[in-house]
């Protein structure tokens, strides 16, 4: 009862006259969708103990006060504030909205709602002690849901406390709006604090790189502004410290301290006040020190004497460092003008910011943001005044070494510029002085490095006796002369020296040794490079013929002798004039420098390699013969076939025959090994390149000759009883999906017992004795009369392609063929591909690129098939107009395990795509691979990881009638 009474009086004593602000209109936010609401507010400061029901009990004794602005600022009080507001709905139906009170460092607040009946309904309360996820709408700041019934008006009732002085910014929001209108915020605030960190991270680096403080002073600066600003504003607070809102006030002060702490240190520093101003120095260093411990200080304090504290530090710093900048201006320091005018625009900029918050200046954009602005520009500024300040303080220290050097040079020059290496070391090989030749020598750049790594003398011989050899003549005759021995230098490098020494008894180091050196080992070079020459190939480094045969006469003697028996191979490279044609004798004297080096790995100790001639070479396997020696030419073939040269943008591969003979006491001539061998190695050219031929007496030989016979009689029969049989593999587009069909035609033989013949068996002896001409017209000429008769699946066709030989390409009568069955069988040129082979497209370019010019003028499109198998010349692609470029299998199908490979598929697809090609990836076996390829952006893919070869029959069936949504579904 006496607490009522005591409550009463208080009331009374705030009764003046009712000032009453205007309803907020429901319309007028349905219209706006937003409204800030500061003028529609009254409010009055009522002792803590008044309830919203005595309170409302009261409420016409009450001397309401209206505000004049948007965003009133209300004084720090000790009682709590009470705002009220109604909300007036004209229209039929409830009107439901949010409302915002963004200042996040309010300490409590509740929201009531007065119904018809003056009945006071709490709507919601909240704190600065509750975590951002236990509020109902998580925010920085407070959001409530209001809502008022149609036809009526509700009052609604806020209660505020807080420890210092409110800034009352009270928004209503359509719901809907409220994301949009907080992400339009977050945006602009977002970016102005991701200035202050890209600042503070680049001043960071900037300081790393040029140990200039100025930049770790002013990033420190940009941070502890970044946690002050969200600490104030409330903007990130929900991501940065969600759970902590409370300590935002405290995390302000400390921050504000730092940051003038840092501002004062960047001051001194930049304005070099250390040497032009000592005292002003320690002054600004004395408040350096009061600004960090009163931001420490401040934590003890309420948040309303934490602002005055942050009021009083902001004052002082400012008017410290604006009066450096101007004493710096007289002293006429270079850059305080730029200083002057960056820290006035920041002080201004927080003078708005800190009016507004006091309620001295209108909030609006300027005052928000200008702040952020205002430190970017700053670091602009001061970035590149400090930047001209580094490069003039480094061209100074380097004037500075120059002279210095010129001064050492001159007492040292002839000493330190001697041709000879000169040097002294104690007795037991302590080193005492070097010049530059001497260290030099040894590889190292300062006689202080040379000490650092060379303990002892002794370290530097090859053979450490040989120096207690050289001290034992030096002390027996007080002289040396060219002593001869090898040291190693510090890159390990093995040197030969010529020495000249002195041997001193006496000396303030005791027993000394006076010398100089010069290094011989170009005259040691020489004498082995003659040597070497005489039995060494000069590009290759190999052994050359003339010793080759010294070796292999030395083996046939021990044939005759004891029995032993060894191996000769005899290897010619295939394709090697290629290179040589088109890229010139240089590109393939390296080829056969890198091809060797690969060559001689495979070759170890396991025997002597050598060149013969241009593009020949022979191996001699000691003691090796049968399986062993086969294994060893398998390998060097196998070496040969996976090398890659690459000239100029173009790829080259090469095959190796190789003839293989044994060396044993039958043989007893060296011609007559050699002639067996070279015999053995043209067999193996003859048997198609690229494979070894093992010699023996009964050559099998005139026996593969005689099959291929058989077998060409075989295709013969098959032409003429129509034994042949179409199929085609699916070309599909990993780019895009829903396009028309494409795919390849496959060509199957089978025998007289309809036994299916692989292609590698009669395609060849096809290609050897010339029928491939005859097969490519029987193709063209069934796959035609088939797609004539398939009108509906013509119609599904995006693209086929057909393979055609070499020898088609220069048969001129082919065109004429392939002319009239298009006319023939009414087959539209665009629908059809030729796919040519790489090599044979370069071999027979003239004739490659007529034929190509008769179809693509018709509207035939070309594909250049098996590209890098071959010659892989990059510079024929831009003369040869082709539309596609099938990358060689045996790139693809190891890709994913190995990154030459993907990367020689990569270049193919960039050269291709730069020269306007779309490329085709043949062996695509898995899915993985067909990832990888459309990551690199290859247009098609082709092998069993899509579809396997089948009918055209059962390929219609199976791709023909699917619909678009069906192939996408089946890829």
């Amino acid at each position: 009862m006496i607490n009522r009474i005591i409550t009463l009086i208080l009331l009374l004593t705030c009764a003046v006259s009712q000032v009453l602000a205007k309803p907020v209109v429901v319309s007028e936010i349905e219209q706006q969708k937003t409204l800030v609401i500061g003028e529609y507010l009254t409010y009055q400061s009522l002792p803590k103990e008044v309830t919203p029901d005595i309170l409302v009990e009261r409420f016409n004794i009450i001397g309401w006060q209206s505000f004049e602005t948007e965003i009133p600022v209300l004084p720090y009080s000790q009682n709590a504030y009470w705002l009220y507001f109604e909300l007036k709905n004209d229209a039929n139906h409830k009107a439901e909205f949010l409302m915002d009170f963004a200042f996040p460092l309010l300490n409590n607040i509740s929201v009531y709602r007065l119904d018809d009946n003056k009945k006071v309904e709490l709507v919601a309360q909240s704190d600065i002690e509750t975590r951002v996820k236990d509020r109902k709408y998580p925010s920085g700041g407070y959001i409530f849901p209001i809502w008022v019934a149609e036809q009526s008006t509700t009052g609604y009732l806020m209660r505020i406390e807080n420890d210092s002085m409110v800034q009352v910014p009270v928004t209503i929001y359509v719901p809907e709006v409220i994301p949009y209108e907080k992400s339009k915020i977050s945006f602009w605030l977002g970016g102005g604090l991701a200035i202050l960190i890209v600042l503070s991270l680049f001043s960071t680096l900037i300081y790393v790189l040029s140990a200039e403080r100025s930049f770790i002073y002013f990033a420190t600066f940009s941070f502890s502004f970044f946690f002050y600003y969200c600490a104030t504003t409330g903007y990130p607070i929900e991501f940065l410290w969600p759970n902590y809102l409370a300590y935002s006030k405290n995390i302000a002060m400390l921050s504000l301290g730092v940051s003038l702490a840092a501002l004062s240190l960047f001051a001194i520093e930049f304005l070099q006040l250390s040497s032009s101003n000592k005292k002003l120095a320690r002054i600004v260093l004395v408040f350096t020190g009061c600004s960090f411990i009163a931001g420490i200080f401040g934590l003890l304090m309420n948040h309303e004497l934490q602002i005055r504290l942050q009021l009083i530090m902001f004052l002082a710093c400012t008017s410290l460092v604006l009066y450096s900048a101007i004493m710096s201006l007289q002293t006429k320091r270079k850059g305080a003008y730029r200083f002057l005018f960056c820290f006035a625009l920041i002080t201004i900029s927080c003078a708005l910011f800190a009016g507004n918050r006091f309620g001295l200046i209108e909030r609006n954009f300027v005052t928000e943001y200008s702040l952020l602005g205002s430190q970017f520009l700053a670091f602009i500024i001061l970035f590149d005044a400090l930047s001209e300040r580094i490069r003039i303080e480094r061209s100074k220290r380097l004037q500075a070494q120059i002279e210095s050097m010129h001064h050492y040079q001159q007492f040292y020059d002839i000493y330190e510029n001697a041709v000879e290496a000169h040097f002294s070391t104690t007795e037991d090989g302590r080193l005492l002085r070097a010049n530059k030749a001497f260290y030099e020598l040894l590889g190292y750049q300062s006689f202080e490095q040379l000490l650092e790594n060379v303990k002892n003398i002794t370290d530097l011989y090859l053979v450490p006796s040989e120096r207690e050899k050289l001290i034992a003549k030096s002390r027996e005759f007080g002289r040396v002369f060219s002593f001869d021995t090898q040291w190693r230098r510090g890159n390990g490098k093995k040197i030969w020296v010529s020495i000249n020494l002195r041997y001193e008894a006496e000396s303030p180091d005791g027993p000394v040794l006076i010398g100089s050196l010069i290094d011989i080992s170009q005259k040691k070079k020489a004498d082995r490079q003659l040597q070497f020459l005489a039995a060494h190939d000069s590009l290759t480094g190999l052994l050359n013929r003339r010793e080759f045969e010294r070796l292999l006469n030395d083996a046939l003697v021990e044939c005759s002798s004891n029995g032993a028996k060894h191996t000769l191979l005899y290897m010619d490279l295939d394709q090697f004039k290629v290179v040589n044609d088109t890229c010139g004798h240089k590109a393939g004297d390296i080829l056969l420098r890198q091809l060797t080096d690969e060559l001689k790995d495979v070759v170890g100790d396991s025997g002597l390699i050598a060149r013969l001639g241009g593009d020949e070479f022979g191996v001699l396997l000691h003691h090796k013969i049968d399986d062993e020696a086969f294994v060893i030419a398998f390998r060097l073939k196998q070496a040969v076939q996976d090398f890659r040269f690459v000239w100029e943008g173009r790829v080259f591969t090469l095959g190796v025959s190789i003839g293989l003979v044994e060396v044993n006491e039958e043989n007893n001539f060296i011609d007559e090994v050699l002639s067996i061998a070279d015999t053995a190695c043209y067999a193996a050219k003859e048997r198609g390149r690229n494979r070894i031929h093992a010699y023996t007496e009964s050559d099998k030989d005139v026996k593969q000759r005689h099959n291929e016979m058989q077998q060409i009689a075989k295709i013969n029969e098959a032409l003429s009883e129509d034994r042949f049989k179409l199929q085609c593999q699916l070309i599909y587009n990993m780019q895009k999906t829903g396009e028309p069909l494409h795919y390849e035609i496959l060509i199957r033989m089978f025998d007289s017992d309809n036994n299916l013949v692989p292609p590698g068996m009669f395609l060849p002896a096809a290609e050897r004795y010339g029928l491939m001409s005859q097969i490519d017209k029987w193709v063209i000429n069934h796959y035609f009369e088939w797609l004539h008769n398939n009108p509906t699946h013509m119609q599904q066709l995006g693209k086929c392609a057909i393979n055609l030989s070499g020898p088609s390409l220069a048969d001129e009568d082919m065109q004429s063929y392939i002319l009239d069955c298009f006319h023939k069988y009414q087959i539209p040129h665009e629908k059809i591909c030729f796919e040519i082979t790489e090599s044979m497209a370069i071999q027979q370019l003239d004739a490659t690129l007529s034929f190509i010019q008769c179809f693509r003028d018709l509207g035939c499109s070309f594909a250049l098939d098996d590209f890098g198998s071959g010659f892989s010349s990059y510079g024929y692609l831009k003369n040869l107009p082709v539309d596609y470029l099938k990358i060689d299998g045996s790139f693809v199908k190891d890709m994913l395990v190995d990154p030459i490979d993907r990367a020689m598929v990569k270049s193919i697809y960039e050269v291709a795509k730069a020269i306007g090609m779309q490329t085709v990836a043949e062996f695509v076996e898995s899915e993985d691979i067909l990832a990888d390829l459309r990551s690199i952006g290859i247009n098609f893919g082709q092998g069993y990881g899509i579809a396997k070869p089948m009918g055209l029959e059962e390929f219609v069936e199976k791709f023909g009638k699917k619909t678009k949504t069906d192939d996408r579904q089946n890829r």
